[in-house]
């Protein structure tokens, strides 16, 4: 296919322009296969690519047999975008909870990490054998303001025995005790609102912002890496990232309400 497919000419996806770098915003988590496609098709990043996640699920269920099976075709002969979106639409999970494992089927993800999520039964570490593109692996890593502090995955330099495969696969690289992010890998920043919501009285709701800007803004002992926030570490990722997109999943903030309250809170263009 040589013609060059606008992504932002699709429905329901939104191409905003910003200095770090391209935001694709769009409602359903599993549309992000469709934009990792047709980067694909338009040879614009290399894939597989790796996925630092944002999200309060971890979207990691299985494929369905027979989602594997056009998965498997696909992989034989590459499907035109209206094949693909029909796919994605009517193919995979409605709940959007196994996107993650069908793009590494399609050998669009590598390896995944997954910040925030507090609806996962995940361990730190899950692997996932692939039908054609061999193990990939997600990281399950907590809070990233917790992942940053004193003794979180990212600063504790002591236990390389126990996050040394996670610092290497990351691109956290130890030099003389200190930490600088470098990943050798290609990366994208991909982030569900759900993952800045909560639970309070059986409703879910925004974090209120007083809540969720000390979290983010709070200042922690550079003991072992450079970032003094949570908020300056995101910005990092954002700044090397490919691209970055945004899934508002609104059944999972607790309505549309609150999900644009969420971006219109934290979401700068």
């Amino acid at each position: 296919m040589n013609e060059e497919i606008h992504i932002g000419q699709r429905a329901n996806i939104n191409v905003k322009y910003t200095p770090s770098g391209n935001v694709i915003v769009y409602e359903d988590h599993r549309t992000i296969l469709n934009v990792l496609y047709i980067k694909k098709l338009n040879k614009e990043i290399a894939f597989p690519v790796n996925i630092i996640l944002f999200d309060n699920h971890d979207d990691f269920c299985k494929p369905n047999t027979l989602t594997l099976e056009i998965i498997n075709k696909f992989n034989e002969n590459e499907p035109s975008i209206r094949d693909f979106w029909t796919f994605t639409e009517f193919d995979i999970r409605t709940l959007d909870d196994d996107w993650i494992k069908v793009g590494m089927e399609l050998g669009l993800i590598g390896n995944v990490f997954l910040f925030n999520a507090t609806e996962t039964s995940l361990g730190f570490l899950t692997t996932y054998e692939t039908v054609k593109f061999g193990t990939k692996k997600l990281y399950n890593l907590g809070f990233i303001w917790d992942a940053i502090s004193n003794r979180g995955c990212l600063n504790d330099i002591i236990k390389e025995d126990e996050f040394g495969e996670f610092w290497d696969d990351f691109g956290w690289i130890n030099q003389q005790g200190q930490f600088y992010f470098e990943p050798k890998n290609k990366f994208i920043v991909d982030f569900d609102l759900d993952c800045f919501s909560t639970e309070v009285l059986d409703k879910r709701i925004a974090i209120p912002s007083e809540i969720l800007d000390e979290k983010l803004k709070k200042k922690y002992r550079r003991d072992n890496h450079s970032y003094y926030s949570s908020q300056e570490f995101i910005n990092e990722l954002l700044n090397q990232s490919e691209f970055t997109t945004i899934c508002f999943e609104n059944q999972f903030c607790g309505g549309f309400s609150q999900s644009f309250k969420i971006f219109n809170m934290y979401i700068r263009f």
